[in-house]
């Protein structure tokens, strides 16, 4: 497995340095080019102002400037710094496997498919908060050990605290919460004290349009690669967004999506009976709802969902035909993104949309098979009634037959005698 993962990632440090001459330079230099550029602004003492890329919580800037403690030019010593990263992720879904006796299908998961996505994989920052959000699903049991991590992981990009959503019933969310909010609120605290505009992410994304590879977006790009639909892209705020009729609709359906999504997960939440895997189920659920009903889906979104479903597939949850399907969206994004990109986002032609438009089915698919898998193996036992009898023609005891409605066999822990 190792020499398969350095085989690989190889390859893409040869790939994003165009040592392997693929193209696309500016597609892998791009966003570092833009990090290197920031972190000469931190480095003087302040966070950008009035740069609306500039997205991101304060912690963000920690991967931003960490590439100038290494030798090399900083574009090099950034791909070098995801690419240990990338090692320690690999390291950890190694030792959750061991320790929980899982499947090293995980393991083989994240070596495979993140190499999938192609340079694209180390020439984003997204590779640094999702090895905190993994070591967050796989560093320890302690709530507060878990909410602390995902605090950390939250004040560097704000997915993390879905992760808060599989911690099981009020004693463990409250611990995880406010163990979550003592990090952010002191880390954000102290940024904002030290340097200025470190809260400025708070308002940087409410002028956001629909991007094209958004969900919410496919009809539109579908629409116009068969000539349905008179729009067009533009490039603004860091992405393609589209523009033309019924896009601020869509738009205003994509933003109200998230908190309708939440609201079905709280209500998940209060009538679960949660197990051990849970925490790792949830955290993909949620994910994936927060993915799907985004304005944004931007390619690397697939690290944070690959990181997760790694561990899925690791721990043998009930969650391994989304995780499947996880996979089968990051090998269509590595072939999106940038090879076929100008299809979808600027010209519109019909192959390069086709590949988006199954993806987005796919993902979409995915947060369906995700939530109905959760709900089904958190659904409380219905307890058989006392006077029930089975075929041996003795009497069912109260409280002890339990029958999982969800797949038929007995609740873990009590008696079968109906059958």
């Amino acid at each position: 497995m190792l020499p398969v993962w350095l085989i690989t990632r190889v390859v893409l440090f040869l790939a994003a340095t165009q040592v392997i001459p693929v193209g696309h330079a500016g597609s892998f230099e791009g966003d570092v080019a833009l990090y290197s550029g920031w972190s000469d602004i931190l480095l003087r003492g302040e966070f950008p102002a009035g740069d609306e890329k500039w997205q991101y919580p304060p912690y963000a800037a920690l991967p931003m400037l960490a590439p100038h403690l290494l030798p090399w030019s900083y574009r090099i010593d950034f791909y070098v710094l995801a690419l240990v990263c990338d090692l320690a992720i690999l390291l950890l879904l190694c030792r959750f496997t061991a320790k929980t006796g899982g499947s090293r299908t995980g393991v083989w998961a994240w070596t495979v498919g993140a190499a999938l996505l192609g340079p694209l994989l180390i020439s984003r920052y997204d590779l640094m908060v999702t090895l905190v959000a993994v070591l967050a699903l796989t560093a320890s049991t302690d709530p507060a050990v878990r909410g602390a991590l995902i605090g950390f992981g939250l004040a560097i990009k704000v997915w993390p605290v879905a992760l808060l959503t599989g911690l099981r019933r009020w004693r463990e969310l409250l611990t995880g919460a406010a163990s979550s909010l003592v990090v952010v609120v002191l880390g954000c605290g102290v940024a904002a004290l030290v340097l200025p505009h470190a809260l400025d992410f708070l308002t940087a994304q409410q002028d956001r349009g629909l991007q094209i590879e958004s969900l919410a977006a496919t009809p539109f790009a579908l629409g116009r690669a068969l000539g349905w639909w008179d729009g067009f892209t533009t490039y603004q705020h860091g992405a393609m967004e589209l523009v033309g009729p019924g896009v601020e609709t869509a738009t205003l359906v994509s933003v109200a999506a998230t908190p309708a999504a939440l609201v079905l997960l709280a209500v998940w939440w209060f009538r679960a009976a949660p197990t051990e895997n849970t925490y790792y189920d949830a955290a993909l659920t949620t994910i994936l709802f927060l993915v799907v009903t985004s304005r944004v889906l931007s390619p690397q979104y697939l690290i944070w969902l690959l990181g997760v479903a790694a561990v899925v597939l690791a721990a043998r949850t009930a969650q391994r035909p989304a995780a499947w399907l996880v996979l089968a969206a990051t090998l269509l994004t590595g072939i999106m993104y940038p090879w076929i990109e100008e299809d979808y986002s600027w010209s519109g032609r019909l192959p390069g949309t086709l590949v988006l438009v199954v993806r987005n089915l796919v993902l979409l698919a995915a947060a369906v098979v995700s939530f109905v898998q959760l709900w089904r193996s958190t659904r409380r036992p219905a307890r058989v009634p006392s006077g029930m009898r089975g075929e041996t023609g003795e009497d069912a005891e109260p409280g002890e037959d339990l029958v999982d409605p969800g797949d038929g066999t007995a609740a873990r822990g009590s008696r079968m005698r109906v059958t």
